[in-house]
């Protein structure tokens, strides 16, 4: 990642906009998503939204560029096309409240590259308020993995 690529800035100071003044939990939860973009934009098939053409070029990139190829070729307007894509499997998280932070932070994300809020925004929400809030409860772990006491030499 070269910290000079028109993208990584933008997208550095959104999230510290969005993190200036909140919890720690909340701010811990804006640095998943964000690195989840990150690796969205790195690795995502972005056929159906850029194109073939415009695709290919792209993977050629990534082949060159561990992380970045993105920025190398397109910018917001093509950031802002993308985006829904990353409100869909794989990339949006099993948990109801990360989901939930994720949606958000691309409605907001999209409002600040001037687009709307997009249909893709309002179906991962109503998605999303229909899972579960708990996760399912987690198994019993076994007692070789408990820090119970035990006896001592």
């Amino acid at each position: 990642m070269d910290v000079d690529e028109p993208g990584w800035p933008l997208i550095d100071d959104f999230f510290g906009r969005l993190a200036d003044g909140r919890a720690s939990a909340t701010i811990r939860r804006y640095a998943r998503v964000r690195s989840r973009l990150y690796v969205f934009l790195d690795t995502a098939d972005l056929t159906l939204v850029l194109g073939s053409d415009r695709a290919a070029l792209l993977e050629a990139e990534r082949q060159l560029h561990d992380d970045g190829a993105f920025w190398q070729l397109f910018g917001p307007d093509e950031l802002a096309c993308c985006l829904p894509d990353f409100l869909h499997e794989p990339w949006l998280p099993g948990g109801a409240q990360e989901a939930r932070v994720q949606v958000t932070v691309v409605a907001r994300l999209l409002a600040l590259l001037g687009r709307a809020s997009a249909p893709d925004v309002r179906r991962a929400r109503e998605e999303i308020a229909a899972r579960p809030e708990s996760p399912a409860p987690a198994a019993r772990l076994p007692a070789r993995f408990r820090r119970e006491p035990g006896w001592q030499w």
